[in-house]
């Protein structure tokens, strides 16, 4: 465009005001689009790509979260440190890796408990705990009650605890 604009001003044919005009149009575009993708690309880089990132982890916890894989782990699968994975978690969805994949565990074994008669241990080993023991007490700790009692309540009144579309025809 430029050498285009240089030759147009030195020797002007027919319809050259148009040419120019045209052309120095085009430049203003595609100096406007390189001004607009620094910012955009500045903004990336202040933002670390923090959503893609997450969103890649979370795709990960639902893949494994059964697996009891460490934190360290999903953070070398995603080519990240462990801080820089807690720290864009934490600007994000407001809670710590850990507390991701506490909270997936927690919601499936909510969901196996209302729906399925296996008995607890056998849901706790489905959901890759070894000591029924320390499910109790993981599962204890975030619903306030054994899973037993989490269990009974659900049968009791299982509109309190939220529809199920197991229950569908």
């Amino acid at each position: 465009s430029c050498s285009t604009l240089v030759r147009e001003l030195t020797t002007p044919g027919r319809g050259s005001a148009t040419m120019t005009s045209t052309h120095v149009l085009l430049l203003c575009l595609h100096l406007w689009r390189s001004v607009i993708s620094e910012e955009a690309s500045d903004d990336a880089a202040q933002r670390g790509d923090g959503p893609r990132l997450v969103g890649n982890f979370l795709q990960m916890v639902e893949l494994h979260y059964r697996d009891g894989w460490p934190i360290a782990r999903y953070a070398g699968a995603l080519g990240v440190t462990d801080d820089k994975l807690h720290a864009h978690c934490k600007r994000e969805k407001g809670c710590s890796p850990r507390a991701i994949v506490h909270q997936r565990l927690i919601h499936e074994a909510c969901m196996r408990l209302r729906q399925l008669d296996l008995p607890v241990e056998q849901i706790g080993y489905g959901l890759g705990f070894r000591d029924p023991g320390y499910f109790n007490r993981f599962f204890r700790k975030y619903q306030n009650a054994s899973p037993g009692a989490y269990r009974r309540r659900a049968r009791q009144d299982p509109g309190q605890l939220g529809p199920s579309y197991a229950a569908w025809p």
